[in-house]
């Protein structure tokens, strides 16, 4: 088999508006660490590219001119192209020109524009897009010329690096740090990609945690955790290009975060000691025994399922809207979702996009959109005695992805959507679906 691993840096040129906290008042006014877009292209019965994004989210819109770029150009059908958004709250979302035929975009995953709702402005985001695009078309123009002869081995380790902010309480689910047993997802799931002269040129390392180690305080651009476990990785490897692909990490912070009964905002020092401990996790595992090669066999495939939500009333959103302790940047939201259906019904459901990678029969990752909290990640994985590698933040981000349990018990990751392009709260049959449809992935060997 063949392969390249390439980054180049992404970080905007221009103070711009950081995506992932509300309480932000102001754009970017500089730049803490660079922000990167990381490729590896895999090469053998079929090509296979993963892209990795130093942002916060990206929409349907991205991900269709991505993908339709690489096609136009190399043939490659959307289920052979996987990106992965770091999901870092210290840098931008990103969008794209155009939609997929019959997409409505409210059901898509339509990104917020760099100007405010009522006065919309993309000129700055479509700018910012295709910059990103050419770089990505870059790199797979160098990396198809330039694909290394080698082998692919997989190794799973273990990090305590997340904890759940889901707090169970009389009061009902709290935002604070919790450390009850199976409250976050421990798998460090690591490819590493070795030249024919056995010297690691790449590492893909997957684990579940939001990259959220400095807080709404930040105003510099930063890649967060993910970009301190790169460069210490890539100085401790030389000549090794590291890349992170996240998990379903929707509900788990970074345990530096954690400030006895709440959360916090970390310093910078604080950020660097939490993702050299991250980093040095890792080692650990480039450093053992425990490697397995994988026989590469690559499988793909694809699938597009609906998952269907309730359908609020005027009175069951005005209730919310009326009440004190709701937050503002929810309320603005909800007055516009009210003004809305006055003009059209609002849909019932969210498209949702699912694909997987084979990369022989004792290893399938499997690529979910959307902020998906960690209990569906872990209940896919159980079913399966093989390696199975489950990402969140992948294709698209629209909301959050909630299990039956959150649904019951409620706090932030059920009440989310509010804020998102939905009519009401999922159904409680979503968990189901996406598992079902999942595993049926995994077992199509």
């Amino acid at each position: 088999m063949k392969f390249s691993l390439m980054k180049e840096k992404i970080t905007p040129d221009i103070s711009v508006k950081q995506a992932g906290y509300a309480a932000r008042d102001h754009k970017s006014i500089g730049v803490h660490d660079d922000t990167y877009a990381s490729i590896a292209l895999i090469q053998a019965n079929e090509t296979v590219v993963i892209i990795a994004l130093d942002v916060c989210f990206g929409d349907r819109k991205f991900a269709y001119g991505i993908k339709k770029a690489i096609n136009e150009k190399y043939g490659l059908a959307q289920d052979k192209i996987i990106i992965s958004y770091s999901h870092t709250h210290s840098a931008v979302g990103i969008t794209g020109e155009e939609f997929p035929e019959d997409t409505d975009p409210e059901l898509a995953g339509a990104s917020k524009p760099a100007g405010d709702k009522e006065n919309p402005d993309y000129t700055e985001a479509i700018r910012y897009y295709n910059i990103v695009k050419g770089k990505i078309m870059n790199m797979l123009e160098e990396g198809f010329k330039n694909l290394t002869e080698g082998n692919i081995y997989f190794c799973s380790g273990r990090s305590k690096f997340g904890v759940s902010r889901r707090y169970p309480s009389q009061e009902g689910i709290l935002w604070r740090p919790y450390y009850g047993e199976d409250s976050m997802d421990e798998d460090l799931q690591l490819f590493k990609f070795v030249d024919r002269n056995d010297k690691i040129r790449g590492l893909l390392y997957n684990y579940a945690c939001h990259p959220t180690s400095l807080g709404s305080d930040n105003y510099y651009i930063s890649a967060d955790f993910p970009g301190v476990v790169r460069r210490i990785l890539e100085e401790k490897n030389k000549g090794m290009t590291a890349v992170f692909l996240q998990g379903c990490g929707a509900d788990i912070k970074p345990y530096v975060t954690d400030n006895g009964e709440k959360f916090k905002n970390c310093t910078y020092e604080e950020l660097e000691a939490g993702g050299k401990s991250l980093a040095n996790d890792i080692q650990k595992c480039i450093d053992g025994a425990g490697w397995r090669k994988i026989d590469a066999a690559l499988k793909t495939g694809f699938s597009l399922v609906k998952l269907y939500t309730e359908v609020w009333n005027e009175s069951e959103w005005m209730t919310v809207l009326n009440d004190p302790n709701e937050p503002e940047y929810r309320k603005k939201a909800i007055r516009k979702k009210l003004e809305d259906m006055k003009v059209k019904k609002p849909g019932n459901y969210l498209p949702y996009y699912i694909s997987y990678l084979r990369l022989d029969d004792q290893t399938c990752m499997i690529c979910l959109e959307c902020e998906v909290v960690s209990d569906i990640g872990k209940e896919i994985k159980r079913l399966f005695r093989e390696d199975v590698i489950v990402l969140g933040y992948s294709n698209s981000i629209a909301c959050y992805i909630p299990t039956k349990k959150v649904l019951q018990q409620g706090g932030y990751e059920r009440d989310s959507f509010m804020s998102a392009s939905l009519a009401g709260p999922f159904v409680p049959e979503i968990e189901d679906i996406i598992v079902g449809r999942s595993a049926l992935m995994v077992n199509s060997k």
